[in-house]
């Protein structure tokens, strides 16, 4: 009996350890182990103080793993790494992701929608402040995340403004800097992406935050690719996905960051998400 415990205590706390350097060990359930690339990007991936990563990617990696017994490790890489690896077949599985046209090997799980608000430094906008008049001030520049997808309407936004009047930053920690500095005049992000540091922000400038109605919510939930993805690891992942979903915990896991109540108004609709390949 003490041995046995004493077995489960090693095997608790190397998890532990493992959960703690990105990587979620639940071996049983796939066939092979799998890395997750995904960019650091607001709340949705953190990399705290102490080198740990966190967020709500990384919290979904985790849950998937523990119902899946799968073996998952997330790693950060620069959002426009990530697209030439998903171009070069690299990715197996992604969560946080939005939905792409058909492909074989290609299923998408879609599980939340995505609102985009306008973040504006007023020390150039115009007065009073409004998301048209800010739109149509030719002096006035937007800033976007390279390789980050923000959906069909915005892209058209940022096609319509011009190279002058668009800015792109590498990661979203130098594009809310920019913000700050007044380097760019505003730009279109979900609360994932930029709640964690709006009181810093806030703090060095006169930053102002207007509802963007010019975009229907965006659709995200997981990207399951195979090959490299084993087909039968991807039926049991997309069970558990499934399962996640179902039973609520995607909303739950979404709740610690952005609230319950918006957590429950980004919850797609069974028909909504069932109308995903």
């Amino acid at each position: 009996m003490i041995a046995r415990m004493r077995q489960a205590l090693l095997a608790f706390s190397a998890a532990v350890a493992l959960f703690g350097q990105g990587v979620v060990r639940a071996d049983g359930g796939c066939r092979q182990a799998y890395e997750l690339p995904f960019p650091l990007y607001g709340e949705v991936l953190v990399r705290e103080a102490d080198g740990r990563l966190s967020g709500y990617a990384y919290d979904l990696v985790a849950e998937l793993a523990r119902r899946s017994q799968c073996s998952l490790s997330v790693t950060d890489v620069p959002a426009a790494r990530l697209q030439a690896m998903r171009k070069q077949g690299e990715i197996a599985l992604l969560p946080f992701s939005a939905e792409r046209a058909p492909a074989p090997g290609y299923r998408f799980i879609a599980t939340d929608s995505v609102v985009h608000d306008m973040l504006v430094n007023v020390q150039r906008a115009p007065q009073p402040l409004t998301v048209d008049a800010v739109i149509a001030d030719k002096r006035l520049v937007f800033g976007r995340v390279r390789g980050i997808q923000y959906g069909a309407e915005i892209d058209a936004l940022f096609n319509q403004l011009g190279p002058t009047r668009v800015d792109e930053s590498s990661s979203i920690d130098d594009l809310l800097r920019k913000l700050a500095a007044g380097r760019i005049d505003a730009a279109l992000q979900s609360p994932l992406a930029y709640h964690r540091k709006l009181n810093a922000l806030k703090s060095m400038a006169r930053i102002e935050v207007l509802e963007y109605a010019g975009a229907p919510p965006q659709v995200v939930g997981w990207t399951l690719l195979s090959p490299p993805l084993d087909p039968q690891d991807a039926q049991l992942l997309g069970r558990s996905i499934q399962g996640m979903y179902e039973d609520g915990t995607t909303t739950k896991i979404l709740a610690r960051y952005i609230g319950e109540a918006k957590a429950k108004r980004a919850r797609l609709p069974r028909r909504a998400r069932e109308s995903a390949p």
